[in-house]
């Protein structure tokens, strides 16, 4: 049976119950495109994403795109991959109107269709926390605005693709100093510095490194003295569970990976070991 939304916040739909906050022991796990698979549940569907609520993910990562409509959707791909939607392939989101982007189906289901940012945001209010990786930086303002008349800025955040867009994009953009955003160092552990020591943006509260830096030591005299968190996503698509709480084990706050069972069963042996209830 799938489980009722919270009826009160908790980690798995508030960024303001533990996300935020770098004291906490809690480590937490994203489904990279909900919980998806080759048959019936694709990438970034509803399906997909309704699964990884049943497993028990504590978030999940979109992708979004803005159409020529002015309006958030979610899609990977612009123009449209053949492994992605077959009756779209080729097509760009950019020059499509919600309306059309919508009848897209997403390969190989004859249901699943691409889906409008709101509908979307709606249906993970009070279930998942939301990952946002937003495909175009030109697009970073629409999907502010979108966050703002949603009333969704505690529950989603923006990946940011770089410490530039942190400094430079972000800050000239109406309201958006009142959402939350992962920023993607990759591996240059350097820039640590510069978001920490020198941007100091309060609402960045994540850093996302590959998964190969050994990150524990700059998590710990770095980071979480500067209220920041730690994140890395693995592309394995075979990411076992020791794997995966290797991962948390070495210091890593957040884990985003594409075997989301695996992933929650990782965080449940971790969060177990720490006393941290319910795990």
């Amino acid at each position: 049976m799938v489980p009722a939304p919270d009826a009160a916040p908790s980690h798995r739909s508030s960024l303001a119950v533990c996300w935020t906050d770098a004291t906490c022991k809690r480590v937490m796990a994203i489904a990279h495109g909900g919980a998806w698979d080759l048959a019936q549940k694709p990438y970034d569907s509803d399906a997909a994403i309704a699964e990884a609520y049943k497993l028990g993910l504590d978030g999940v990562k979109l992708d979004v795109r803005v159409t020529k409509d002015n309006v958030p959707v979610i899609a990977h791909s612009s123009p449209i991959q053949f492994y992605e939607s077959l009756d779209c392939v080729n097509q760009k989101i950019e020059e499509m109107t919600a309306a059309q982007v919508v009848k897209c189906h997403r390969f190989p289901s004859l249901t699943e269709t691409f889906q409008r940012l709101d509908d979307v945001l709606n249906y993970l209010r009070g279930k998942m926390v939301t990952q946002l990786c937003v495909k175009r930086a030109e697009d970073y303002a629409r999907t502010i605005v979108e966050l703002h008349a949603l009333a969704a800025e505690d529950f989603a955040f923006i990946e940011l693709g770089s410490t530039q867009h942190l400094k430079d994009l972000i800050p000239p953009i109406p309201g958006s100093g009142t959402v939350w955003y992962l920023v993607n160092v990759e591996k240059n552990v350097a820039e640590v510095d510069t978001i920490v020591g020198t941007i100091k943006n309060p609402r960045a509260f994540m850093v996302e490194f590959d998964p190969s830096v050994a990150v524990a030591a700059i998590t710990a005299s770095k980071l979480h003295p500067a209220g920041v968190r730690s994140f890395t996503y693995t592309s394995s698509l075979t990411a076992s569970v020791p794997e995966l709480k290797a991962l948390f084990d070495g210091g890593y706050d957040v884990v985003s990976a594409q075997t989301a069972a695996n992933a929650v069963q990782a965080r449940v042996l971790v969060n177990q070991a720490r006393g941290v209830s319910p795990p």
